[in-house]
């Protein structure tokens, strides 16, 4: 009983393990399909620096502060021809020569088990 026990974490950590590789593999290792629809809308969410103030009800106890930052995203909201609305991460170079009205190419990441997805801008079909 001691030896279950003591393996028991050990157990649990392998199986939390095989877990996120299994998330991780459907996403990552899942074929695109390659769409296209119409811009009806381009958002840019700029960076935002946070200070987070240190432990023990915001007592800083070193000489630096620990800053978070967001990263800039380029968004455009696309219109399918079946009517739905999808929005698309974009790169900031593609962002910059679309405009709303454009025809948008991109690519939707579907996992095959978790149904997960992710719509990112095509660079090969521009």
């Amino acid at each position: 009983m001691e030896k279950i026990k003591s393996a028991l974490p050990l157990i649990l950590f392998a199986a939390l393990a095989a877990i996120a590789i299994f998330f991780a593999n459907d996403i990552l290792n899942s074929k695109p399909s390659h769409m296209q629809g119409v811009i009806v809308e381009k958002l840019f969410v700029a960076k935002k620096g946070t200070n987070v103030a240190g432990p023990y009800g915001g007592t800083i106890r070193t000489n630096y502060f620990i800053q978070t930052q967001k990263e800039e995203q380029w968004i455009a909201r696309v219109v399918m021809e079946t009517g739905d609305t999808l929005i698309v991460h974009c790169l900031p170079s593609h962002y910059s020569t679309k405009q709303i009205g454009d025809i948008m190419h991109f690519k939707r990441y579907e996992g095959e088990h978790l149904h997960i997805q992710f719509f990112a801008h095509n660079e090969e079909e521009e």
